[in-house]
């Protein structure tokens, strides 16, 4: 197998690279696991691709690359913690964003991604980790779960990404459909940042952390035109005792909740029992922001 790959993965067997199994040295447990990742990916494709296998047509990379992506990132945070859906989605980001800039055709909405490696690999995973925080991980997996079992025994490839969809909409809330179709029938990106902090003790322990934000969001248009567009759904807001990348337990978690973003600049009072490290806008990476520095402030 060529070292350009960390493995492939066949009906019921999975390839792995020799250098990139075998010999990687995984006894630092601070480290990535690089191992744990490309393995659980591979297996995921035992359902997504094997299992479940698209129409080939425009679109069939959600279910193959996008699905494999999704499990990796719950699978990984099953086991090593938030620490490990920052660094996946800082990868995810990273090659969005360069395979954008160098893409010699113009950008398709995820529901027609072909074999743009930058999106099957980059905002596949992005786009599926915010459909989760908005509607729930359950949800997501009850829709899964129901294309493989209407699918596996198809006699011909059958499935494609506009089934996926209504399945979302039938166990979704009706308010949520707009922000759905602009994440896989739209080009969106985002420009976040957290620009302001302070805080005050009250009296009872606690402190008021008062968080000034910016949010920008923008649809880029098949000629090839971005214009700014209006902003209104839930991005998470987040307080630490440790960087995201570090994060393996809830108790450095402070705060961890959406907050509905429907103005460029947004002011928010939160009360937390510590005094927050670090302040972050999407801090585990659901929306693609190319900028992603600017959405975490250490206070200090």
């Amino acid at each position: 197998m060529s070292k350009g790959y960390g493995g492939f993965a066949h009906p019921g067997v999975i390839s792995m690279v020799e250098d990139k199994l075998y010999l990687s040295d995984v006894r630092d447990t601070e480290a990535f696991n690089l191992v744990a990742k490309r393995t659980i990916h591979e297996v995921a494709h035992q359902w997504w691709g094997h299992i479940l296998t698209p129409k080939i047509v425009e679109g069939g990379s959600l279910f193959t690359e996008g699905f494999a992506k999704y499990t990796e990132a719950v699978v990984m945070e099953k086991i090593y913690g938030k620490r490990a859906v920052y660094q996946l989605s800082q990868t995810a980001n990273r090659r969005y964003f360069s395979g954008r800039a160098s893409a010699s055709l113009a950008e398709p909405p995820l529901y027609l991604v072909d074999e743009e490696g930058y999106l099957a690999y980059g905002k596949n995973y992005t786009v599926m980790l915010a459909l989760r925080d908005l509607i729930g991980e359950d949800k997501v997996n009850q829709v899964l779960k129901t294309l493989v079992t209407n699918h596996r025994d198809d006699a011909h490839l059958s499935v494609h990404s506009l089934e996926f969809l209504n399945a979302i909409y039938n166990i979704s809330p009706q308010e949520h459909h707009k922000l759905i179709d602009d994440w896989f029938k739209k080009v969106i990106t985002y420009d976040l940042s957290i620009e302001d902090s302070v805080y005050k003790a009250l009296e009872n322990g606690t402190f008021e952390v008062t968080v000034k934000l910016k949010a920008k969001r923008f649809e880029s248009l098949y000629s090839g035109e971005i214009k700014q567009i209006s902003i209104n759904e839930p991005i998470t807001i987040g307080l630490f005792l440790k960087h995201p990348n570090a994060i393996t337990k809830a108790d450095t978690i402070l705060y961890l909740k959406p907050h509905q973003i429907n103005k460029e600049t947004m002011t928010f009072k939160i009360i937390v029992d510590k005094l927050p490290k670090y302040i972050s806008i999407d801090p585990f990476g659901t929306r693609s922001d190319e900028n992603f520095v600017d959405n975490l402030l250490n206070p200090e």
